[in-house]
């Protein structure tokens, strides 16, 4: 479950990305930090340029007027297009910053230039005008601005007249640093047609790093007959606003390849089992075009299963117009169910292209009891003659009735001191039977139980399996009294050493107060003398 506190982020980061800001871009303006994208800096020397994002600063001239300060004459271009010629101060007022903004151009609230001094950097910048080759230090904004980023994929490149659909994804992104709204985006399928889902969406606002997607398909043109095929282009187009009410378009495509039918039909099926028979599977292909195909067929089988006698699962093969191609093999369960078996797949080329045609799913259900048998031992590690309790399940996880029959078998000079050794049971599906009993081992080591024996009898096939042995350490009697002595021993020395510890504090409490009776007996014998 998904905390209330992260589902209230997770909402508020949703309503973020969908919901209308205009309020509150509408309250920046240019003197607001916010307002700007900073896009970089540079250094110039009179007749330098900087150049970005298509605009061009141009340093063209100074000039020192006394007691007024350092000016610097600034041109803004765009190409070759002049669009300010400013005169800025460059000279400026600090105190203890070491970094200060000296001037600014702002134009037409798109662009702003800062010349500012950065005394660490360069001492020089606090008054620039007053060395040789003067030099002036800048900062270059631009506004703010949305940027629209479209991707449009498809399910597939190539097609054949004989598919159905066109599955559509559109993905759209503002990738820029501000609000873009009244957003719409359009799929122009050209000369196909739709089929489902929506051509258009349309939002109010999408805010910044955020992206919208949808879907849709089309259909699969059943006129195609020349064997190179058709090209088909797809278009995904956009417009939107940004707070100015500039507009924004964008527009992206995909293309795909429709050929021609190729009537190939590939046919998989198997018949169910039990778990003592091999399950032979049947692959038919049929060639119903009018040319001749070179195709190469591919099957997997389920991980349950087993391939009988090292069959090939690849085949390739010539197959003439009107022409049937059967192939078989066998494979071997390893347990009941219903297992989901994959499809065939048949791949042949086509003007350049790889085409797969694939056959549909089927299933198998394998009949049988499995039983599976569990062996517990405790304790893990005992003493000669100490009861050890021994417990053994067996369930049975098929689909039909057995007879189970059980022995277990216990190490060699062990002796049972109560209990069954030994099951007669009839396990339905899902059921389970347990024995339980008691020895004693008159060894020592390590000893591995060994499995037990089961027999089977039921309607088809049964498998038998058994779960990892336990292993039982044995010590002998004086060892295990040694230990325990060894540590009530430990246990004892441990308290002794713990108790003067505990008495010093009484012991000396008790050697001042002898101390001070004498002092006070001393003093009174004196004093009556």
């Amino acid at each position: 479950m998904i905390p209330c506190k992260m589902t209230i982020t997770i909402m508020v980061a949703v309503m973020l990305c969908t919901a209308s800001i205009h309020v509150v871009s509408a309250t920046l303006d240019p003197s607001d930090p916010e307002y700007w994208d900073d896009v970089g800096d540079a250094t110039l020397y009179k007749g330098d340029t900087y150049d970005a994002k298509g605009y061009t600063v141009a340093f063209l001239d100074y000039e020192s007027i006394p007691f007024e300060g350092d000016f610097v004459f600034v041109q803004l271009r765009r190409g070759d297009h002049v669009l300010n010629e400013s005169i800025l101060n460059a000279t400026c007022n600090m105190s203890d910053e070491t970094i200060a903004v000296c001037d600014e151009l702002i134009w037409n609230d798109e662009v702003k230039i800062e010349i500012y001094a950065d005394t660490e950097e360069d001492p020089r910048s606090k008054s620039p005008i007053n060395w040789p080759n003067p030099c002036i230090h800048i900062n270059f904004y631009l506004r703010k601005m949305p940027d629209i980023s479209l991707d449009l994929s498809t399910n597939c490149e190539t097609y054949t007249a004989q598919d159905s659909l066109i599955y559509l994804t559109a993905e759209v992104e503002n990738g820029g640093d501000a609000v873009i709204k009244n957003l719409s985006v359009a799929i122009d399928p050209g000369k196909l047609r739709w089929a489902h889902g929506d051509l258009t969406r349309h939002w109010s606002s999408l805010n910044f790093d955020c992206e919208e997607e949808f879907h849709a398909s089309l259909q699969v043109p059943s006129w195609i007959i020349t064997s190179e095929g058709e090209s088909f282009v797809i278009f995904l187009n956009a417009t939107g606003f940004d707070e100015k009410d500039v507009m924004y378009s964008e527009s992206t495509s995909a293309e795909i390849l429709v050929l021609p039918r190729f009537d190939l039909k590939i046919r998989k099926s198997v018949e169910n089992i039990t778990m003592e028979e091999r399950a032979r599977v049947r692959i038919d292909v049929e060639n119903l075009g009018k040319d001749a195909l070179s195709i190469e067929v591919n099957d997997t089988i389920p991980e349950e299963f087993r391939l009988c006698d090292s069959e090939n699962l690849n085949w390739r093969y010539m197959i003439a117009s009107g022409e049937v191609v059967h192939y078989s093999y066998f494979m071997k369960p390893t347990r009941p169910g219903i297992f989901a078996v994959p499809p065939a797949t048949a791949t042949f080329s086509a003007n350049g292209k790889t085409i797969n045609i694939t056959s549909k799913n089927c299933t198998l259900a394998v009949d049988g009891a499995y039983i599976e048998v569990n062996k517990t031992a405790q304790p893990a590690i005992v003493t000669p003659d100490e009861n050890l309790t021994v417990i053994v399940a067996a369930t049975n996880t098929g689909n039909k009735d057995a007879v189970v029959e059980l022995r277990d078998r216990v190490p060699a000079g062990a002796r049972v001191t109560s209990g069954n050794t030994t099951m007669h049971e009839t396990l339905s599906e899902g059921q389970t039977s347990t024995i339980s009993y008691t020895i004693t081992l008159n060894t020592s080591g390590k000893i591995t139980l060994e499995p037990p024996v089961v027999a089977v009898t039921g309607h088809g096939y049964s498998r038998v399996t058994t779960s990892q042995m336990p292993v039982i350490e044995v010590i002998d009697a004086a060892g295990a009294n040694l230990t325990l002595y060894d540590r009530n021993n430990a246990t004892s020395r441990s308290e002794a050493e713990k108790t003067p510890t505990r008495r010093l504090p009484v012991m000396v409490l008790y050697e001042i107060m002898l101390a001070a009776s004498t002092l006070a007996l001393v003093y009174l014998i004196s004093r009556f003398r």
